[in-house]
């Protein structure tokens, strides 16, 4: 009897995250991170929103802009999906503050460039090439 291969007797997933390893060790520095984060926020309130501001609305576009140039596959429709709320964040909320701001652009890139990314899957899947 002829023997099947198991990688084709089962279904193709969608999409397969990485494995992930849960540790505590690295929670506890991630928490103690943040804490002393929030803690040296509080004092020097304006400066630290300056900084933060400046290293989302500057530092991050970077290596999403040269992804969605010189990457392929869904790296590119990632970067692509990622960098539109920077093109159009700032003409939704022009009186807002740089803090909100920026905690938006913390979020919206992440959801829009992980849409872009399930978008190519399914097309590749079920009406692309």
């Amino acid at each position: 009897m002829p023997q099947l291969d198991p990688s084709q007797s089962r279904p193709s997933r969608l999409f397969s995250l990485p494995r992930f390893q849960f540790s505590l060790a690295w929670l506890l520095i991630t928490v103690t991170a943040v804490a002393i984060l929030l803690g040296v926020a509080k004092f020097f309130g304006g400066v630290v929103v300056a900084v933060l501001f400046a290293s989302i609305c500057c530092v991050l576009p970077t290596p999403l802009l040269i992804c969605a140039i010189f990457a392929r596959g869904d790296v590119q429709a990632f970067s692509i999906g990622a960098l539109v709320p920077w093109f159009t964040l700032f003409a939704w909320m022009p009186s807002s503050s740089g803090f909100s701001i920026a905690l938006w652009l913390l979020v919206l890139p992440v959801l829009c460039g992980v849409i872009a990314a399930f978008t190519r899957r399914w097309i590749q899947r079920f009406g692309g090439r």
